[in-house]
């Protein structure tokens, strides 16, 4: 594609809201908390934040977040350096620019993440390795920038 078809394609978008904060809503126990980019809208996530609550069961979590295209298929899968074992509490944070941060089981992790532009219907997903079916994830926030087409 040439750089004037790019030019144009770019001018059919407007940005709409430079920083804005995306509240979600907590997906039930041991399941994933997908969140889907509404129609006429292209965004970038800037951060993403989640509580992840382990429960009793033994297993190594990993926490994740992942940019599916709009089949369902990861495009980019991003994971903390740390775990979650049973019982864990942690604050779970990815970003733009950001050093990893954190240890294993502590309340507070997170990693860096690239700037990523997805279209209508792609999906954020947020959730960990091995999920146990009665871990939870609560209190989600992404942080995104966000263009709608020009009308």
């Amino acid at each position: 594609m040439s750089d004037l078809a790019l030019t144009d394609a770019d001018e059919q978008w407007e940005l709409h809201g430079e920083w804005e904060p995306v509240a979600l809503s907590s997906p039930a126990a041991g399941a994933a908390l997908t969140y889907t980019v509404p129609g006429a809208t292209q965004l970038a996530v800037l951060s993403a934040s989640f509580t992840y609550t382990a429960s009793a069961n033994a297993a190594n979590r990993i926490p994740f977040i992942s940019f599916l295209d709009q089949s369902g298929v990861p495009v980019g899968k991003f994971a903390s350096p740390y775990k979650l074992v049973a019982n864990d509490v942690s604050r779970v944070s990815f970003g733009v620019g950001v050093d990893q941060f954190g240890a294993d089981s502590a309340a507070n992790m997170g990693c860096g993440i690239p700037e990523l532009r997805l279209r209508d219907g792609m999906q954020v997903q947020l959730s960990a390795a091995a999920i146990n079916a009665t871990d939870t994830l609560t209190l989600a926030r992404l942080y995104v920038r966000q263009w709608r087409v020009i009308e």
